[in-house]
């Protein structure tokens, strides 16, 4: 119970306070406050538009109740992928048709369709040429720095790394080149609105190219970029540039997003009064309806993997410490943008206290999404559920304690051996993204899927093989 203005006000239930709507800076109502955050789908290969499996999976989370749904990594550059499955873009009608039929999909799907955000990347430096395929082996990633991702883990970490990235980087030294990026997140925003998306967010979190300009470890000397006014940081004359352009080129109803990293969890790298500031310089130019707050990098894959940080729990205490201290000093929605935090947030009680005490606006979800694709309508949301039943978490992945080891990332959470932190968290995301996969073909997860069996017969029978001469038929009748 709160008082107020001397009379007592007793506050909404958990169900009732997590499916109130927001309103944005834009004049946009989210609905509730449950986000399905972006993961790669982990469906087709070689990059490229949406298929018939996005379209199937996006109808599944587009019934299931959420508020925003925001998409996989959609790349505007497909010669440089974080995976082999990642959605791209190019200016053509194909693409553009593409597109505009997932956003259908999704706004014709339920009588109170979700925001419908597109994801917009560029992996940087950590794009592999070996894993993607997307460049020749010899063909470098781009960045601020002349590098490769250090992926510790003693000899192990040092073969890893130089099998998924045989050359460092090529530094980016030419403002005309920075430029050229800027337009290829503009020009992404725009086709993103033409297929009616409601909204795009920008990626500059994880060790992605933005999340690199911003961070001093791996963007010592950034280079200053003509167009910007001389009151912005440096460090932020990228982002600002990207963000003023799609403000100037959509319309105001057209939601723009940007995820940040709190934290880089390395030394030297972007820290948390550092990103404060940066959070605090983004609200200042008007030009934001969301920051989603996350951390880590392909180095220290917080977002991916809290067992890689020091303790099990610290992922989410951690950001939501960040998020806690942080909104005081900003205006709450919709004088300022929503924040969304992501991270450990899988039952109703905890999503209703971190609305309560400020932590977030919003509440992203992320892997249990693929295993309850209508989890906001089925779980959180559903009132005939208690409080105390209404989660999610705690399941296991059969076979994910051995191919961690195997693979050399280590013996897992409850282990001490030590291993390379990616390819751990690596185990993890696969199956996860397996599980979407099914749905993509119309099938419901598979919560006892042993990971060498979602290898065989997801990743090399489904996506390699597009299942044999049956799904050929299928996907050549279709």
């Amino acid at each position: 119970m709160t008082v107020q203005n001397g009379m007592s006000l007793v506050e909404p239930d958990d169900a009732k306070l997590i499916a109130s709507s927001i309103t944005l800076p834009n004049g946009v109502v989210v609905q509730n406050r449950l986000v399905k955050a972006a993961m790669a789908e982990g469906i087709g290969l070689g990059g490229g538009p949406p298929q018939s499996g996005h379209l199937n999976l996006y109808r599944r989370w587009a019934q299931g109740g959420w508020g925003i749904i925001i998409s996989g990594n959609v790349q505007i550059d497909p010669g440089h992928l974080a995976s082999p499955h990642d959605l791209t873009l190019l200016p053509t009608p194909q693409c553009l048709k593409a597109y505009s039929a997932l956003a259908k999909i999704v706004h014709a799907a339920s009588a109170s369709p979700p925001i419908l955000l597109m994801q917009i990347s560029h992996p940087g430096l950590q794009s592999s040429s070996t894993i993607n395929l997307s460049r020749l082996p010899w063909q470098a990633a781009i960045a601020p720095c002349s590098a490769r991702p250090d992926m510790n883990g003693g000899t192990m970490g040092w073969i890893w790394g130089h099998v998924i990235w045989p050359t460092k980087s090529r530094k980016i030294v030419n403002a005309v080149e920075w430029l050229d990026i800027v337009k290829k997140f503009v020009d992404a925003a725009v086709l993103a609105e033409k297929a009616g998306w409601d909204g795009v967010q920008i990626h500059s979190a994880h060790g992605y190219l933005l999340a690199e300009y911003l961070s001093p470890l791996t963007n010592p000397d950034p280079v200053s970029l003509p167009g910007v006014p001389d009151h912005i940081p440096i460090r932020l004359h990228l982002l600002y540039l990207i963000l003023r352009g799609i403000h100037d080129n959509t319309d105001r109803k057209f939601v723009i997003s940007v995820k940040i990293n709190c934290s880089d969890f390395a030394q030297g790298g972007l820290d948390e009064s550092q990103a404060t500031e940066i959070v605090k310089s983004l609200v200042s130019w008007s030009l934001l309806d969301i920051i989603e707050i996350s951390g880590g990098t392909y180095t220290h894959p917080a977002f991916a993997a809290p067992e890689t940080l020091s303790s099990p729990s610290k992922r989410q205490s951690l950001f939501a410490h960040f998020t806690t201290s942080l909104l005081p000093f900003l205006s709450s929605p919709p004088d300022g943008p929503a924040i969304i935090l992501t991270g450990g947030l899988h039952d109703r009680e905890l999503i209703a206290s971190s609305l309560r005490e400020k932590a977030c606006d919003l509440a992203g979800i992320g892997r249990p999404a693929c295993l309850i694709p209508d989890l906001p309508n089925e779980i959180i949301l559903n009132q005939d559920i208690v409080d105390k039943d209404a989660r999610i978490g705690g399941y296991s992945i059969p076979g994910s304690e051995l191919m961690r080891s195997l693979l050399g990332g280590g013996g897992g959470s409850n282990s001490t051996k030590q291993g390379v932190p990616l390819i751990g968290a690596g185990v993890s995301t696969l199956w996860h993204e397996w599980q979407l996969c099914r749905l993509g073909r119309g099938e419901e997860p598979d919560w006892d899927m042993h990971w060498l069996r979602g290898l065989m017969v997801e990743e090399v029978w489904w996506e390699v093989f597009r299942g044999g001469p049956g799904g050929w038929w299928r996907a050549w009748r279709g």
